[in-house]
């Protein structure tokens, strides 16, 4: 239940709210890069991370893959095919290290939720909380350049999954420019121009695939050019 009790959507429970999700949980372990589901699959349970990260992805014609979200430790996965009246996946997720999750069927879930009405209001934030987030990343694309995209991708994923240190906030993921690429939907040449300038400045450092902010307020500005 400890893994219950880090998630947004249940951890306000009580222990015997929680021991009656116990039986229902299932678990399943996925390698570094192993799909976990593809867009049009059925959407049959809700995700919980135990370890690793999860990211949520789509890939055109052409091959070129954008990244919509990040899920970490304690993140809950799938809710929005889950409620969605279609109930079928509506993107491809991808395990971005080795990853343990547990899972719980859409019957069960939704029996417990209705008895357990602040763990629904949570759900209802949580799929609140993805639909603000995919609104950002397509007003970001209509109305900021490449550098104001990967500023804003930078301080979001900061806001979501940074741990202070002595000299800014390190970024808990691991992270290729590549992957950073695709999140901001560039091609990674550009989006390396783009980081130049922040590495250079000292906003910005970047070492065994983890990023750290150090000064914020250039990232603000560069997000905040018209």
């Amino acid at each position: 239940m400890t893994i219950l009790r880090s998630t947004k959507v249940f951890g306000e429970l009580s222990p015997a709210a929680l021991a009656e999700l116990v039986p229902h949980l299932r678990e399943r372990t996925f390698a570094t890069n192993q799909v976990v589901w593809l867009e049009g699959d059925p959407a049959d349970a809700l995700y919980i991370l135990a370890d690793g990260a999860l990211k949520s992805h789509r890939t055109s014609r052409e091959g070129h893959e954008v990244i919509l979200i990040f899920n970490s430790v304690g993140d809950v996965a799938g809710e929005v095919g889950l409620f969605h009246p279609a109930q079928v996946r509506h993107v491809n997720v991808t395990a971005m290290a080795p990853t343990r999750c547990l899972t719980i069927g859409r019957e069960p879930l939704l029996g417990f939720l209705s008895r357990h009405p602040q763990a629904m209001l949570r759900m209802l934030e949580q799929i609140a909380t993805v639909a603000v987030k995919a609104a950002s990343s397509y007003s970001g694309l209509a109305f900021n350049d490449i550098r104001g995209r990967v500023a804003a991708a930078l301080l979001a994923l900061a806001d979501e999954y940074g741990e202070r240190t002595p000299t800014g906030v390190r970024i808990r993921l691991r992270l290729s420019q590549a992957t950073l690429a695709a999140l901001v939907a560039a091609s990674r040449e550009n989006v390396n121009r783009a980081l130049a300038g922040f590495l250079a400045s000292g906003a910005v450092s970047y070492a065994d695939r983890q990023f750290e902010i150090h000064d914020p307020t250039a990232l603000e500005t560069a997000r905040n050019l018209p």
